[in-house]
This record gives structure tokens, C-alpha cells and sequence, in this order.
């Protein structure tokens, strides 16, 4: 309808209801477009898949693995920050017109691998905003005015654990202003009009495609990922808030103190000493980290021990690569197989466990279990990111690297570990030790190692220790250094030993890192694609590399490379280990002198003297005399008796009884058409020794 021939806009002219109409539709647009939320989602939903937005009708679908959890308002949403989001769909989200101002409470877990959105609708960098984090926790504000793509980040990271309300404002007279509690964080010059991505659907905590993580070294693949922490009290404004009313806004709630998310601890079962063996155990992380992993319960595997609160943990966290737990929470691994610069992988990748994000190829068992000794078994194959074992094809069988790692485990906390890497390619390098400690969430590298992080040790006990001052002091290792330990801060001390012919011991160093050490975060736990991705906080597990160890092969077939070590922890000072090493590398001569017996010599890869029960012989004890000398002594040592039977065994040294306990164990050990006795004794000795074991 038209107005009548008299102006609409004359004050004296009363126009009628229909121009009235017209008037008020316009003024109540003009309104709603300068102030007043247009959305606001209060994730207070305990069930269901909905976010809904109490303004309107922007109701979003959260997907992926999520979790309804207490908010500084009634309840928040937790975000598993690999799979979770909310997606409002376009045809839902009200159009932003002008000048608008956003704001949230949140609680950063941790930190993104790039740019995470809080709340994201845009087209490309042409039209709409983003605001959301970095992968060092800056709050950032982008969006389109006059045309241009304009990018504001704050100057301070935004704290982990901890509730933080932060907002956005975009004044097209004035330009974007970040907020954190209240106060300003950020500002940017940028006038002009606001151009929407209205066909674009709105993203909540989650990226809009694949992104290239900003602290990756390689490989640099696209990945998704999403926000990882409590999103809460999320609302999107018309209007610019001005400084006063933003600080109105903080000062409204006042949020629960104290950290909204707790630093989740690496498992290793039940805490103190308990019954030494080797059990299996079902490992718990974090309840989002756990949910969608797919293994039943007793995959892991915890070898405990009764005269000390340490363990070795082979979990599916670590890919199942067993470390060694101190009596305070430090964690230590040797590492596994590596497979390098592989034909087979794409764009020459290394190949090994740690890139097996599903353990697709990866598992552990338990061998034995006694109270003399416990034995595990962790297989894996060669794998790259992308989930392929692909390392050395072999031209005829199709077979590609694999690895088998043996850790014979005795009471005194030393682990024989024997490694085989199988291949089809002794042109290629395979890296059998890297000196790794695993930092727990919540702490760097510097928390758990000392900076004179490294000993070395040579046969006559003689130790140069290396530190990590800026940069690490390069020292001369003592001559023939074989025996490696390793300085975190604890009262049990990670140690290696391998052989004195033709030792190689080297530090690792040269990479980028935040850290007075080299400092990782794509394992243990990460699920994104890579091998390679430096951690600029402690707010993910993380791993630190120190050294690599380097020694002879201990045996070599026409497809597989054997190679062993001794490992594990001890409270003992550097120089005594030499006399451990002595003991394994030169044992001392066994002489059985009970003809019903035989001997099969020292075996390292086990840490035991071997003996066989002749056929057909009758039950009768096992006489024997060790010659300990200094350069061969006895220590810690165990014997493994072959077809031994069931009869108990009763045990004397030099004439002596030795009780059962701590200083004496034995266990038997049956399988199909064999029976050994596994007899495990915590004496050292430098002097001729007999003993006898007695069928009771």
C-alpha cells in the first residue's frame, strides 16, 4: 500500500496502520541488528546429541566423542579434541549484520595442533570470522570488513586448566578488540562493513577441513581435529559491548576455582610394591581418550615388583613399547625397532611402532610369570602414519619388517632384553635404542630429568657424565664406555649395558624444541598422523631423546638382525654397574658336577645359566661349582634346569641352606612336552661358589 499524497515523514501527518507498520518492522530490524544476543548456547543438556540455543532456533548436532561435565553455569561441554564438535546448520543461524560481539567460557586442556575454532562461520579468508586458538593458546579474532580479511591475536596465551571468559567484539566505526576476563587483549583498526558467510553452516569447537599442524616436522599431512577442553556459555550479540559492559559480562559469573580439568596420569596399575610378576591389566587414560578405542580388556601387560614401588609398563598408549615406571612416576623406554629411509614407505619415511596411532600390528604377551622371573613378548610391525607396513617388501614373499622384543625381567629390577628385527634389507638402517623419557600431561623435560642428564660408564667403572647446559658440553666418554645411565630425577636410575666390543655411544641433539631438551608430543598417546611434532607446553604427554646406543650384533640370519642389552632400574651408583656388565659380558665357568646333568653355558639373552636334565636320568640334585673371579663375578645370578620334574627344590650355597624369600626365589615353568625350574638368587660373589639343588 502507498502512502496518501502527504509525506510520511512530516510530524504533523498521523499515517496509517499500514505505513505505521512499516515503520515499526524497521525501526525493530534496525534494533535487533545494533544490540541484543542473537544466540546463545548454554551446552546444559546432560543427554543427547543437541545443543540448543535458549535466543532462537540455532540448535546444533554435537558429534564425534563428547561429554556433558560441570560449567561455570549449570553444566559445559567437554570436547575430546580429535573428533568432537557442533555443527548449526546455515538455514539456522541468524545473519550477522554489522557490528556483533561474541563471548565464551572455556577450559583449555590442551592446546590445538593449529588454529581451532570456539565458534567459526566463514567462506574461506572472503567472508565470515573465526575466532577461536592457536597451537600456543592465543586467543584470535578474523574476519571480513570492507572487503579485506583481518586477523587480530592476542599478546598472551590463554592459561591450560583453568575457566577463562573470553570475547570478541567487531565495531565497524572502530575495528576488533579481544577480551580475556574482561579485559582487553587485543585491538586492530579495521572499519568498515562486515561481510557475512551466510550460506556457510556455523562450526563449534571443530575444524572446517584438515589442517597441516604448525609445530610438525614431518610428515606434514593434513589431519582433522577439534577443540580439547569445556566449552560453555557460548552467545553471539548484535552490537559491540564497550570495554565497561565487557567487563560487566566477566564479573557476572564467577566460575568454580581451581583447575576444571585435572591433569590426566599415565597408568601403570595399582600404586606401591606388590606380588613380583608379570599380569595383565586393563590400563585406563582419560575417559575420552579411552572411549573409542577399540581392544578388549587385559591388553596390557605390568611386570610389578615387591621389593620396590617401580614397574615395566607395556601399554597400548606406548604402542605397547614397555617402560620403566621409578618409584616416583618418572618414565623411561629404550625404545624398539626402527626401520629408515625404506623404499617401501611413502617419501622415504621411517617406519616403527610409535606410528601405529590403532596398534593395527602391535601386541604383547606374557610368556612366564614366576616368582623367580617374568618374561614378555612384544611384537609390531614396521609401520608409517598412514596405517601400512610397508618397510623392505620382500620381492618373493610379500613380507615386510617386523620386530619381536623379549624382556626377561628378575626380581632385582634388570631386564635382559633381546630384540629381533626382521627384514629383507641389511642396506637400510635399523635403530635398535633410543634413550626415551616420557613426560607425564602436565610436565616438561626439565620436571623429570636432571641437566647432567647422561653417565657413561666404562668396564673398569670409570664415568664421564654429559650435560644439557646451552647447548650440551660435549665431553670425551671414558674409554670403551658400554654402560649408559640415565639421570632422571629419582631415587631408581634407567640404565642400559651392552657390549664392550665396539660400544657407540651418542647424544641426540639438532632438532627445534621449547625445552632446554629435545621435547616431542606426537607420542605416546597422540592419535593424529605424524612423527614428528614439537610440544610448546607441557600440557600433552610428551618424550624427550637423549642418546642412541650402538653395539655389535649378537646374532645375524639371511632375514633378521638380533641384538641384546641389558636394562632397567637401579638405586646403585654408575661405577658399581661395571660389575653387573662383568657378570653378563664374562660370566664366570659353570662345572656341574653331577653326571645327571649337563651344561649349556651362559646365556645372555635370558641372564642365566642353562643345564639339562639327561635323558632318562633319575631325580637327584644338581651339584655345581662356579669359579667367581673379579673380571668374572657372580651377580644376582639365575639358572634355568631343564626337564627338572616336579620335585621342590631346596637350595644351598657353599654348604648353607638358603631360605626362600627374599634372597632366593624359584618357579617352574611348563609347556608342551617340557618343564624347566627357573632358580633366581640376590648374591654377588668373587670367589669360587658351589651350590647344590635338592629334589625334596
Amino acid at each position: 500500500m502507498k502512502c496518501p499524497a502527504r509525506s510520511c515523514n512530516k510530524l504533523d501527518f498521523v499515517p496509517p496502520l499500514a505505513c505505521l507498520l512499516v515503520i515499526l518492522l524497521f525501526v525493530f530490524r534496525v534494533s535487533a541488528q545494533t544490540a541484543g544476543p542473537i544466540a546463545h548456547w548454554t551446552f546444559d543438556e546432560a543427554e543427547g546429541d543437541a545443543a540448543h540455543d535458549s535466543i532462537g532456533h540455532a540448535d546444533g548436532k554435537i558429534t564425534g566423542v563428547y561429554k556433558s561435565v560441570s560449567g561455570v553455569l549449570g553444566n559445559g561441554l567437554r570436547l575430546d579434541g580429535d573428533t568432537s564438535g557442533v555443527i548449526v546448520s546455515a538455514a539456522k543461524m541468524p545473519h550477522l549484520k554489522g557490528s556483533f560481539t561474541i563471548e565464551s567460557w572455556i577450559a583449555i586442556n590442551a592446546y590445538p595442533w593449529n588454529w581451532v575454532p570456539i565458534i567459526d562461520q566463514r567462506r574461506d579468508e572472503q567472508a565470515g570470522f573465526f575466532f577461536g586458538i592457536d597451537s600456543f593458546g592465543h586467543l584470535g579474532f578474523q574476519l571480513s570488513a570492507n572487503g579485506v580479511w583481518q586477523s587480530l591475536t592476542s599478546r598472551e596465551p590463554l592459561p591450560l586448566k583453568r575457566w577463562a571468559h573470553v570475547a570478541a567484539t567487531f565495531d565497524e566505526s572502530k575495528g576488533m578488540t579481544l577480551y580475556i576476563d574482561g579485559k582487553t587483549a587485543g585491538e586492530q583498526d579495521a572499519k568498515g562493513p562486515f561481510t557475512s558467510a551466510e550460506e556457510a553452516d556455523l562450526l563449534i569447537g571443530r575444524v572446517r577441513k584438515p589442517l597441516i599442524p604448525s609445530q610438525w616436522i614431518h610428515p606434514k599431512y593434513p589431519v582433522w581435529y577439534s577443540f580439547d577442553g569445556i566449552l560453555d556459555e557460548l552467545k553471539v550479540t548484535n552490537g559491540a559491548l564497550s570495554p565497561d559492559e565487557m567487563a560487566g559480562q566477566y564479573a557476572r559469573i564467577r566460575p568454580p576455582a581451581g583447575d576444571a580439568l585435572p591433569y590426566p596420569a599415565l597408568p601403570s596399575g595399582p600404586p606401591g610394591a606388590g606380588s613380583f610378576g608379570a599380569f595383565y591389566a586393563t590400563l585406563k587414560y582419560e575417559e575420552l581418550w579411552d572411549a573409542p578405542r577399540r581392544v578388549g580388556p587385559d591388553s596390557d601387560v605390568v611386570v610389578r615388583f615387591d621389593q620396590s614401588p617401580m614397574r615395566l609398563v607395556s601399554w597400548q598408549g606406548t604402542n605397547y613399547v614397555p617402560a620403566w615406571v621409578t618409584e616416583n612416576g618418572k618414565w623411561y623406554s629404550d625404545e624398539f625397532v626402527e626401520t629408515g629411509g625404506s623404499p617401501g614407505c611413502p617419501d622415504g619415511e621411517d617406519c616403527e611402532p610409535m606410528s601405529d596411532k590403532q596398534n593395527l600390528y602391535a601386541h604383547v604377551r606374557v610368556l612366564e610369570s614366576t616368582p623367580a622371573r617374568a618374561v614378555i613378548h612384544v611384537r609390531y610391525g614396521q609401520c608409517e602414519v598412514e596405517h601400512s607396513i610397508c618397510a623392505n617388501p620382500d620381492p618373493f614373499t610379500g613380507w615386510t619388517d617386523w620386530a619381536d622384543d623379549y624382556y626377561t625381567v628378575y626380581p632385582d629390577g634388570v631386564a635382559a632384553r633381546k630384540t629381533v628385527a626382521w627384514t629383507s634389507n641389511f642396506k637400510t638402517w635399523h635403530e635398535f635404542q633410543e634413550t626415551i623419557i616420557i613426560n607425564p600431561p602436565g610436565t616438561r623435560p626439565e620436571d623429570n630429568i636432571e641437566t647432567n642428564a647422561l653417565t657413561y660408564v666404562n668396564m673398569k667403572g670409570e664415568t664421564v657424565t654429559y650435560s644439557w647446559e646451552h647447548p650440551p658440553v660435549a665431553v670425551s666418554q671414558p674409554a670403551g664406555a658400554n654402560i649408559q645411565v640415565v639421570n632422571l630425577k629419582s631415587k631408581w636410575k634407567p640404565f642400559q649395558i651392552v657390549s664392550p666390543v665396539h660400544p657407540l655411544l651418542s647424544t641426540y641433539s639438532g632438532e627445534k624444541s621449547y625445552s632446554l631438551f629435545e621435547w616431542w608430543n606426537h607420542w605416546p598417546v597422540a592419535q593424529v598422523q605424524s612423527s614428528g611434532i614439537s610440544a610448546v607446553a607441557p600440557d600433552r604427554p610428551s618424550h624427550t631423546s637423549l642418546s642412541h646406543i650402538e653395539g655389535q650384533h649378537y646374532e645375524q640370519t639371511s632375514n633378521s638382525i638380533t641384538k641384546i642389552m641389558l636394562d632397567g632400574l637401579t638405586d646403585q651408583p654408575a661405577s658399581e654397574l661395571a660389575v653387573l656388565a662383568k657378570s653378563w659380558v664374562s660370566p664366570p665357568e659353570l662345572v656341574v658336577t653331577d653326571s645327571e646333568f649337563k651344561s649349556n653355558g651362559y646365556d645372555p639373552t635370558q641372564r642365566a645359566f642353562v643345564l639339562d636334565r639327561k635323558a632318562g636320568s633319575s631325580v637327584s640334585p644338581l651339584r655345581i661349582r662356579i669359579g667367581a673371579k673379579d673380571d668374572a663375578p657372580l651377580v644376582n645370578p639365575a639358572f634355568v634346569v631343564n626337564g627338572w620334574g616336579d620335585a621342590q627344590p631346596r637350595l644351598k650355597v657353599n654348604g648353607k641352606l638358603v631360605s626362600w624369600g627374599h634372597d632366593y626365589r624359584y618357579g617352574r615353568v611348563n609347556s608342551l612336552g617340557a618343564d624347566k625350574l627357573v632358580v633366581w638368587l640376590r648374591m654377588k660373589a668373587t670367589s669360587a661358589t658351589t651350590m647344590e639343588i635338592d629334589p625334596l
